[in-house]
C-alpha cells in the first residue's frame, strides 16, 4: 500500500475523532499501524522500511513529503463533507486495503490516537524494536538504520502472549 495513502486514512481518522496529528505523530502512528499489522495479520501493509532516527521510528518517505509542516498540525482538507470517506472507500475498492486491514487500522488508531506526538516517542523510545535497531547509539544522536519489520512482530506479539 502507498505510505501516503495510508498517511491520509490516518489523519483523517484522527482529525475526525476531534484529536490532532502532526508529522511526527504520524509517522509513530504508521508504525504502530505496522507493527499490529505484521502481528494480527502476518504480512506488511508498508513496503518501506521503518529508520530508527532520533524523535522514534520514521519512513524516510513521508518525512520528505512532510517535512514542510514542521511541527505543526496537518488537517485532511475537502471540499465535500464526506470526500475522504469516498477517498478510503476507493483504497479499499482497488484492493489496496482490506477489510481485516482497516480494522487493524482502526483498532490502532482507537488505541494510540489519542496520545501527543511526544508520548509516542517516549513509548517507542522504551521499546526493543527502535533500542535495537540503534544498538546503543545514544538517544541523540542520528541514525538511520532499519527496524527489521520481523523484529517488530515478535516484539508486539510477545505483548499479548
Amino acid at each position: 500500500m502507498n505510505q501516503m495513502d495510508l498517511a491520509h486514512i490516518i489523519t483523517h481518522y484522527i482529525n475526525e475523532k476531534g484529536d490532532n496529528v502532526s508529522p511526527k505523530k504520524l509517522q509513530k502512528l504508521l508504525y504502530y499501524v505496522e507493527a499490529w499489522n505484521m502481528v494480527h495479520l502476518g504480512t506488511p501493509l508498508i513496503n518501506e522500511d521503518f529508520e530508527a532516527w532520533v524523535h522514534g521510528p520514521v519512513l524516510p518517505s513521508v518525512y520528505r513529503q512532510l517535512k514542510e509542516f514542521g511541527f505543526n498540525n496537518l488537517r485532511v482538507i475537502n471540499e465535500e463533507e464526506d470526500a475522504a470517506e469516498k477517498e478510503i472507500a476507493e483504497i479499499i475498492k482497488n484492493n489496496q486495503l482490506n477489510e481485516d486491514q482497516l480494522s487493524v487500522v482502526y483498532s490502532v488508531l482507537d488505541k494510540y490516537g489519542s496520545m501527543s506526538a511526544f508520548e509516542l516517542e517516549i513509548l517507542t523510545h522504551n521499546e526493543s524494536p527502535w533500542l535495537e535497531a540503534r544498538a546503543g547509539i545514544p538517544p541523540h544522536i542520528s541514525c538511520n538504520a532499519i527496524i527489521p519489520k520481523q523484529k517488530m512482530k515478535s516484539f508486539y506479539a510477545s505483548l499479548i502472549a
